[in-house]
């Protein structure tokens, strides 16, 4: 089980340990944009070949004892449809978009990753991110992630902290419910979308593009608009401008969304679900003034059934 710095720590507790205070919270968005119903739905959901929901496997492995039946603790508790996830990104914004983003998840004994999906994970790009038995701490920016369980960090990068300059191409027709094509992120092996599910996504990386400012965690960048010679254009999107990060929720100062690891059936504005899809949208705001508090980036959030879980919230 992954945590973090101390100002999201006791979050992460409340997460996995206290439903009942967060069913009490606000849910995220209203309405959801009839654009991304018609097209994200379409294009990605509809080829996930949805089945219907799987109640947690609830599996006896050697990496987990799981005593809480509230939460999840190990991957091998769920049933096999629900063991990954698939994320799309799209840009209604003229200019194309480069993005920094890691898939985090923690393994070996009591970690996340029980060892009968060890090698799936491996297979699909996942790495050890720091040296077994050389630290605890992962740093993505300026975010230190902690492991509190388990004794590995496995890491999967996409775009820049891929160490290619992945785009996302812009729109270039000016109507703004429109975007350029989508990005679909891939398992390194194949190539299949469906990615084995990480217990974090976390936003930005340690190039000056996408690092945060002096200490605020909240304004490490995610997204940046690129000029033609891939120079910034405009406001680059930091995490509290993105939809669903713990920053942009205001749950404590985290550039991430987390897994939803409890079996109620409330999912926390900044929690993504098991076995179903995100689909993200940049907006067109990079001429945004710079204490504008818009987000710049939303999310769809869907279940394995292909229900929303979180609408956009522009």
């Amino acid at each position: 089980m992954l945590f973090r710095s101390s100002k999201v720590a006791s979050l992460a507790v409340l997460v996995v340990g206290s439903a009942t205070v967060f069913a009490v919270l606000t849910a995220c968005g209203t309405g959801i944009n009839p654009f991304l119903a018609a097209q994200f739905n379409q294009s990605l959901v509809n080829q996930i070949g949805i089945n219907p929901p799987s109640p947690p496997a609830n599996n006896n492995n050697n990496n987990n004892s799981n005593g809480n039946a509230n939460t999840v603790a190990s991957v091998c508790d769920l049933a096999v449809a629900q063991r990954s996830i698939r994320v799309e990104l799209r840009n209604s914004a003229p200019q194309n978009v480069q993005f920094a983003m890691t898939f985090v998840v923690s393994a070996g004994p009591g970690g996340f990753v029980c060892d009968d999906e060890l090698q799936d994970y491996l297979n699909a790009g996942y790495s050890d991110a720091i040296v077994p038995g050389s630290g605890n701490d992962l740093t993505v920016g300026c975010e230190i992630i902690s492991l509190l369980s388990g004794s590995r960090i496995l890491t999967l990068e996409f775009g820049a902290n891929q160490g290619d300059i992945s785009l996302v191409t812009g729109n270039g027709t000016g109507d703004e419910t429109q975007t350029g094509p989508p990005i679909q992120l891939r398992r390194r092996d194949n190539g299949a979308l469906d990615i084995p599910i990480p217990e974090l996504m976390v936003f930005g990386s340690e190039d000056p593009n996408f690092v945060c400012q002096g200490n605020d965690i909240c304004s490490q960048r995610g997204f940046r608009y690129v000029s033609a010679g891939n120079l910034t254009v405009g406001k680059s999107v930091e995490a509290d401008r993105i939809q669903g990060t713990i920053c942009a929720e205001n749950f404590g100062s985290a550039a991430e969304w987390q897994l939803d690891r409890t079996l109620d059936a409330v999912s926390q504005p900044f929690q993504y679900g098991r076995g179903g899809s995100i689909l993200v949208r940049i907006l067109d705001r990079a001429n945004d003034p710079v204490d504008n508090t818009r987000n710049q980036v939303v999310w769809t959030v869907l279940d394995a059934e292909g229900n929303t879980l979180h609408p956009e919230d522009p």
